[in-house]
């Protein structure tokens, strides 16, 4: 699938463009990841790397009313639909939103009290990602993030390969909290997500949308696959839910307590 091309990234954002949230998450657990992060009446600024159409930032913006809150994506479609929701949301004086990079965010050293990023530190590695982050934060600063973990017992060799091709860096909760550690931070909370949290807001929503795309589109192959790669992820996770999540993992760098 070539998102480069202007037609595939049409009907690829008429399945994913839309969806309440990029990736598997609800507002519960954004707030209870938030519950675990040190002197949160101390932030007053927040960085959201790789926001989607914004569902946690308008979240972790309520949760805050005291905090300035930047948000960040590559994507101009997501940046205007979250731009669009704080701004319905009346929180436009405090929440700007904007195209940047995860990989390289343009703002001053030192001067982001959390960094948060639901579903998108993958795009640039654990390590890398913290390294990155590490001279944006003031002193006492945390960094919230997400990553897709195995849970359980070994995953069945279909599930395995399927990952291997989609995320091949994909660990456990050890070898996530390795990471971090080699990165020179410290995990001061975890949890993992709820099967739920793939549902509500992702799969089932993603489902309709699919049918959509098939309807509109039924003898478009790029719309076909399209569906069919949306299809499959949805059925490896309804048939093998029991083997992997996303963690959410609450980090600091070491010594900072």
């Amino acid at each position: 699938m070539d998102l480069g091309d202007r037609h595939t990234f049409q009907l690829f954002l008429e399945v994913y463009g839309t969806l309440p949230r990029a990736g598997p998450g609800s507002t519960a657990e954004t707030l209870r990841a938030l519950s675990l992060v040190p002197n949160k009446g101390n932030i007053q600024r927040l960085l959201d790397l790789g926001c989607g159409p914004g569902a946690q930032t308008l979240v972790l913006a309520g949760a805050l009313p005291e905090a300035d809150v930047l948000a960040l994506d590559l994507a101009p479609q997501m940046v205007a639909e979250a731009r669009r929701r704080c701004d319905e949301a009346g929180l436009g004086d405090r929440v700007e939103v904007a195209e940047g990079d995860l990989t390289a965010p343009q703002v001053p050293a030192a001067s982001q009290d959390l960094i948060w990023c639901e579903g998108a530190i993958y795009f640039a590695g654990i390590e890398a990602a913290l390294s990155t982050w590490r001279p944006l934060l003031s002193a006492g600063g945390v960094v919230a993030f997400t990553e897709p973990i195995w849970i359980g017992r070994s995953p069945p060799e279909e599930l395995a390969a399927w990952w291997n091709e989609e995320y091949p860096a994909i660990s456990d909760e050890d070898g996530v909290r390795a990471a971090v550690s080699s990165a020179g931070f410290e995990t001061i909370g975890f949890f993992g997500l709820a099967a739920a949290s793939w549902w509500d807001e992702y799969y089932e929503p993603m489902e309709t949308r699919v049918k959509k795309l098939l309807h509109e589109h039924p003898q478009d192959p790029v719309a076909v696959e399209i569906a069919a790669v949306a299809t499959n992820e949805i059925e490896m996770f309804r048939r093998f839910s029991d083997f992997y999540t996303y963690g959410f993992f609450i980090t600091r760098p070491d010594g900072e307590a």
